[in-house]
């Protein structure tokens, strides 16, 4: 938090905003479209001392695909890519926060994380940065430049009439150059940049604070010939920049033209990211902020306490244990909300991703019994009165809808899963205010079923799969939360936490198997289309 009180007065003096305040677009494409985004004066150099930015948007749930090429005037002596930079952001994010930084000369490409990325540039254009600039002032006279523009149905970049394309078979003809092979070997980026380098990058380049980039290296895109032409870029695309034309480009340092081709499309599968730990702790431990983008709290809305967990699956559906709704105040829908994108409970500063949403629905599996704390068929779904909105930190589960190449259903015996949730941390304990997870092994259904009997207990019941890790175990208040095994690096949720002996005892705990309740799940959720393929 000191990092963003540090640069307040710095926003707050010049916030990104301003920026781009004479040149702003918000540009929405439709599913399959394709625009080219071009700088200003496009071939032209764009004027050295501006700055612009583009934030496109796709429908919801597809994403965007780039193929930028930049041609940049970077000065040879501009180490720390002060005169001319360009910002891709894969997130969407208006003030660059995380966004990667390119300088000099190439072409790469991105896709977009979830259905919105921005793109933008900072001009500077001089060896030694003047203090204290109003970039804005640095512009042509002229109207705000701040639009938002709908790509037109049915337009695409491959749409010309056939003069234009006997033109350009008669220049592709004559040209020696090589196809375009927008590939990464040319391509050398600032990745990863936190949200304080971020703004300590923009603040440097307001105040020409060398300090606050000393961490940052300044990586350059290999030079490559220019290519591009007035008249290709006129017939093939809706240009979104709307400047006047403009005569050739001066001599002199900085300035710079960049055109990218964006593209909305559906993506195969887009389920089950998250955060990947570094070390794996034999015991339970706080989990690392938002490493569990499905993980829900459910809370009455007359106590406000989390006494159940569940687990995103779609905008509008979670899983949980039907045993949690049992009771007079958790048995209705109306009386219910749960909480996302939530790590302290104890906290009163929420994150960026908290958010409460109501319930319209509560779906208990029509064949759900409970008989000495023993439930069969323990599943339920949640469903929200309003969609869930995705981000990095908030999103669905995949479900486990493809079996084990012999068959099984997913998890097998020896897999691990792991659990999250605020649940105690001892049988009758405290509850956790805390996300906790632990890592668990899942054991053979036999090993499982002699030890609950021999304990005097009864056999798990069917669809189920138990797991046993000495020392390590979910507890109360954990029930409902999901058991994700992590496959091709994406989180599937392969179990539904329901009942155990105690917490950590000698006897395995029992688990919904969610891959044998699949046609259920579908049955109650005809609106939707589960992640398909193999993950």
């Amino acid at each position: 938090m000191w990092i963003w009180l540090l640069l307040l007065p710095l926003l707050k003096a010049f916030p990104t905003t301003a920026l781009f305040e004479q040149c702003n677009h918000q540009v929405k494409l439709q599913s399959g479209q394709k625009l080219l985004i071009n700088s200003p004066y496009y071939p032209a150099l764009y004027p050295v001392g501006t700055s612009c930015r583009y934030a496109v948007e796709a429908p919801k749930d597809q994403v965007l695909q780039f193929k930028c090429e930049l041609q940049l005037q970077t000065l040879s002596t501009d180490s720390k890519c002060r005169t001319e930079v360009f910002h891709f952001n894969s997130e969407g994010d208006e003030v660059l926060t995380s966004s990667e930084y390119f300088c000099g000369s190439g072409k790469f490409e991105r896709k977009s994380f979830l259905n919105r990325a921005v793109i933008s540039y900072i001009s500077n254009g001089l060896s030694e940065p003047p203090s204290t600039v109003k970039l804005k002032d640095k512009l042509s006279a002229g109207t705000t430049m701040s639009t938002t523009t709908e790509a037109l149905q049915g337009v695409s970049i491959e749409e010309q009439d056939e003069e234009d394309d006997e033109g350009e078979q008669e220049d592709s003809e004559n040209s020696e150059e090589p196809e375009e092979d927008l590939s990464d070997e040319v391509l050398h980026v600032l990745q990863d940049v936190g949200v304080s380098d971020a703004l300590a990058y923009v603040a440097s380049l307001l105040y020409n604070d060398e300090e606050s980039r000393k961490s940052s290296t300044t990586i350059y895109l290999e030079a490559l010939p220019i290519r591009s032409s007035s008249k290709t870029s006129v017939k093939r695309a809706r240009i979104v920049s709307s400047y006047p034309l403009a005569p050739s480009p001066s001599p002199g340092p900085g300035g710079g033209r960049f055109t990218c081709l964006v593209e909305a499309f559906q993506p195969t599968c887009s389920c089950g990211w998250s955060r990947l730990p570094r070390i794996a702790s034999p015991t339970n431990e706080e989990a690392f902020l938002h490493e569990f983008p499905p993980m829900a709290g459910v809370l009455t809305k007359k106590h406000g306490k989390v006494f159940c967990g569940a687990a995103i699956i779609h905008h509008h559906y979670m899983l949980s244990a039907a045993h949690c709704f049992l009771g007079p105040e958790t048995s209705s829908a109306a009386k219910l909300r749960v909480v996302v994108g939530e790590h302290d409970l104890a906290s009163s500063f929420e994150t960026f991703a908290t958010r409460r949403y109501d319930l319209d629905a509560l779906i208990l599996h029509e064949d759900f019994s409970q008989a000495n704390g023993h439930p069969k068929n323990d599943i339920a779904l949640l469903r929200t009165r309003t969609a869930i909105v995705w981000s990095r930190h908030v999103g669905p589960a995949c479900l486990p809808l493809q079996q084990a190449e012999d068959g099984r259903k997913l998890p097998l015996a020896g897999h691990q899963v792991v659990a999250a949730g605020w649940g105690t941390t001892s049988y009758g304990g405290p509850q956790t205010h805390r996300l906790l997870k632990a890592t668990l092994d899942v054991i053979d259904g036999q090993r499982c079923r002699q030890t609950l009997i021999s304990a005097g207990g009864v056999p798990p019941p069917p669809h189920t799969f138990c797991t046993y890790t000495p020392g390590r175990d979910t507890c109360q208040y954990d029930s409902g939360g999901a058991l994700y095994e992590r496959i091709n690096g994406r989180l599937v949720a392969v179990g539904i936490v329901s009942f155990g002996q105690g917490c950590a005892t000698q006897q395995p705990s029992v688990n919904t198997r969610v891959a044998s309740f699949i046609k259920w799940i579908r049955s109650k959720s005809p609106e939707v289309a589960y992640c398909p393929g193999r993950i």
